[in-house]
């Protein structure tokens, strides 16, 4: 009898572990390569955009009251502070998408304040000046900023929640992950 309230005192804790356990951030793909005669099949590691969405804001919403509104802008390499790659849009669109879909939070397209521009370059912050975003021309206390960089080896990802009234980086969020085929991708111009 002990036995067997043993065995099934593990496997409550196997399976309640199993479902606590957060989301995998990657996967990977096996893709078949076709080099003159041979074919080869290699496994690529990609990342799940929607998925790193979701535990970035979650992460970011912590430890502040859930606002009914905030603006995203898109995520920009690090470098330049521009989005030329895919990867800016795909990651900006996941976390409006989580904001949405998961928190009921409204998303405020950014044209609607004369400090943010949506460029061929993506969405863009035109001042520095915290006092000049302090705008009542909308009423949004929150946005949602990302960026990115990138070795040969690595991508790292950085998401930030920052009180548009005070300036202040309320939530902060960073990911690092091995670079694969699909990143790659992602990272050539648009």
């Amino acid at each position: 009898m002990k036995k067997i309230l043993y065995v099934g005192t593990i496997i409550t804790a196997l399976f309640l572990s199993a479902c606590s356990s957060p989301k995998s951030l990657t996967y990977m793909k096996s893709d078949i390569v076709q080099d003159g005669f041979h074919r080869h099949e290699v496994e690529s590691l990609y990342i799940d955009y929607a998925a790193l969405s979701e535990v970035a804001v979650a992460e970011i919403l912590k430890k502040v009251p859930l606002p009914k509104r905030v603006i995203v802008t898109d995520f920009v390499d690090i470098t330049s502070l521009e989005n030329n790659t895919k990867v800016g849009y795909v990651l900006s669109n996941n976390i409006k998408n989580a904001l949405i879909n998961n928190y009921k939070i409204d998303v405020v397209e950014a044209e609607v304040s004369k400090y943010f521009k949506i460029s061929g370059n993506g969405l863009k912050i035109l001042s520095r000046d915290i006092h000049k975003l302090r705008s009542t021309d909308f009423d949004v206390r929150y946005v949602v900023t990302g960026t990115y960089t990138h070795t040969d080896n690595e991508f790292i990802v950085f998401v930030k929640l920052i009180d548009l009234k005070t300036g202040i980086i309320k939530g902060s969020y960073a990911h690092t992950f091995p670079m694969g085929n699909g990143t790659q991708q992602m990272l050539e111009t648009k």
